[in-house]
């Protein structure tokens, strides 16, 4: 039998040799996949970098286009308004009470304005329509003195309020042209 446990041990001793073998082989490929993968994450990454990179310059770019486009139509906006306002500045005051007004009259009352406010925002509510009144009053007589109807008035004020929107529609159409040229640009 000792022929026979001489060749069981020589066969298990090539075999060790073999796994030990075939693990080194394992551990070098797994190694060399491992640096290679490295070496391509790396170099994935230096590319979204340089991409990030292009399109941060890309949008900084395209924001002051349409900031300049934005600036330019809003001061064109503001100098019509300005022309208007000065060509017709009662008709200006006019539109802004009258707007407010409206504003007013559209913005519901609330629960906590009537428990904050109460009795004290009746009284303040009273003497403002004292006041509206009396200087209601007096402006139809300033207007009266001053050879203005309330017709030319109302004339004015749609004419004014025409070109109010006219001046947000031009705004509106340049901030569009100027979104689309961006996406166009993309």
């Amino acid at each position: 039998m000792n022929k026979l446990t001489e060749g069981f041990d020589k066969a298990r001793e090539a075999s060790r040799e073999k796994l030990s073998n075939a693990r080194d082989v394992a551990t070098d490929f797994a190694s060399e996949r491992r640096s290679v993968a490295k070496e391509r994450m790396s170099e994935g990454k230096e590319r979204a970098t340089e991409l990030l990179g292009q399109g941060k310059e890309l949008a900084s770019e395209k924001a002051k286009v349409t900031a300049l486009v934005t600036r330019d139509a809003t001061r064109k906006a503001a100098e019509k308004s300005s022309d208007t306002i000065n060509k017709n500045p009662l008709t200006a005051v006019l539109g802004g009470l009258t707007l407010g007004a409206i504003i007013a009259a559209l913005l519901p009352r609330t629960k906590v304005e009537d428990k904050m406010v109460g009795s004290a925002g009746k009284a303040i509510n009273d003497t403002a329509k004292k006041a509206v009144d009396a200087a209601k009053d007096a402006g139809q007589e300033k207007m009266a003195e001053m050879g203005l109807s309330s017709g030319s008035l109302r004339d004015q004020f749609k004419d004014l309020f025409g070109k109010a929107l006219e001046v947000a529609k031009s705004a509106a159409i340049a901030a569009e042209e100027a979104a689309k040229e961006n996406k166009q640009d993309k």
